[in-house]
This record gives C-alpha cells, structure tokens and sequence, in this order.
C-alpha cells in the first residue's frame, strides 16, 4: 500500500495520529482527562502503530532502492571496462584470431560429418 507522505499522519478513520491527539487535547481542556486515557490513548496507539506500519514499508522501499542503485553503478562498471578492453584491443591480432577460430570450427564440422556417416568400426 502507496500513501503519499503527507497522508500519514492524516489517514483517516483510527490511523489519523492528529485526530487522535487533538480528541486528547480536548479531552484535557475540557476537564475530563479520566474518560480520555482509555479511549484517546488507544486511539493514539493505533494511529501510531500505521504510522509504523508506513515506516518499515518506506524502509523497505528505500532499501530496495538502495540495491538498485548498486546494481546499476556495478553494471556501469563492467560496461566501462568492457568498452576499454575493447577499446585497447589489437585489430589485426583479433582479426588473425578470428580466422583461425573460424577456420578451426570448419575442420571441427568436417569431422563431426565424416564420423556421423557410417558407423565407427568403418574408421577402423
């Protein structure tokens, strides 16, 4: 559940925490703080206890903010090494590699087909 900030302390209903100190605060000015401390100090637990509620979600959203943040900063990192390494790179070293990699996975295929046809004592 999403409240925006301002709506935390305002909720409504037994969450209001200013509704509820304000019941208590009149209760005082009207002389009668005895019926108050039952009814208004659990009203104000209530409210106090959603304001808790919102607490650990607002903590829990931060922190998972927190993570997606490091996440992000540690992908910035290797992208940026990957772009130096790239960057330093030999071309006509890679290129000459690249060949040879290429030329052995063609012999590599000629032989898987030469041995998929016929059976293995054939070879023999």
């Amino acid at each position: 559940m999403n409240i925006p900030g301002d709506q935390i302390f305002t909720a409504g209903g037994s969450n209001d925490v200013f509704a509820a100190l304000n019941n208590l605060i009149n209760d005082f000015a009207t002389g009668a703080p005895a019926s108050a401390s039952t009814t208004d100090l659990n009203s104000l637990n209530r409210a106090l206890t959603y304001v808790s509620q919102q607490r650990v979600l607002l903590d829990n959203s931060l922190t998972r903010l927190t993570a997606a943040a490091n996440a992000v900063t540690s992908e910035k990192t290797q992208l940026t090494s990957g772009q130096t390494d790239l960057m330093q790179a030999d071309l006509p070293e890679v290129a000459t590699k690249l060949s040879l990699a290429k030329t052995q996975q063609t012999a590599l295929m000629s032989v898987i087909a030469q041995l998929g046809s016929g059976s293995l004592f054939d070879k023999l």
